[in-house]
């Protein structure tokens, strides 16, 4: 299964990641609505070059922002992303959905590979017998 492939234009600086094929199909999550109150959907999410220019064209661009590291960011409220309504992610469907929401929590889009920091932060991984098993094989 192809999470997402994400080639951005080097000569900018932006990453050129390919998320791999998985091996097979990850655990399904509960994701649509989500019952733990899309906690993942916290502290928003570093964005692409080419995300961060699609998803402010189409949804204004005081959704996203550059932090005083030079990354782009969607931009939080009231705890959330912006991007979530209705404990629901409102660009799920986007072209410009970004590659980190992609691939959590399998893939890392920054590198690539498995996902190596806080599964826990969705609550199914501590919930459920596969999704331990997952963490502990890393993917």
């Amino acid at each position: 299964m192809a999470i997402h492939e994400c080639r951005e234009d080097a000569e900018r600086g932006t990453r050129n990641v390919e998320l791999p094929v998985l091996e097979s199909d990850p655990p399904p999550l509960p994701c649509f609505p989500c019952p733990h109150a899309s906690n993942c959907c916290s502290w928003g999410v570093t964005l692409s070059d080419r995300e961060a220019a699609g998803l402010g064209a189409a949804y204004g661009h005081e959704k996203v922002y550059k932090n005083r590291w030079g990354e782009w960011r969607t931009r939080v409220r009231k705890g959330k992303c912006v991007f979530l309504v209705d404990n629901a992610c409102s660009i799920h469907d986007d072209p410009h959905y970004p590659a980190v929401c992609r691939g959590f929590p399998f893939i890392d889009a920054e590198t690539g590979g498995p996902y190596r920091y806080d599964q826990t932060i969705c609550p199914e991984f501590e919930q459920r017998d596969d999704l331990r098993e997952v963490r502990r094989r890393g993917t």
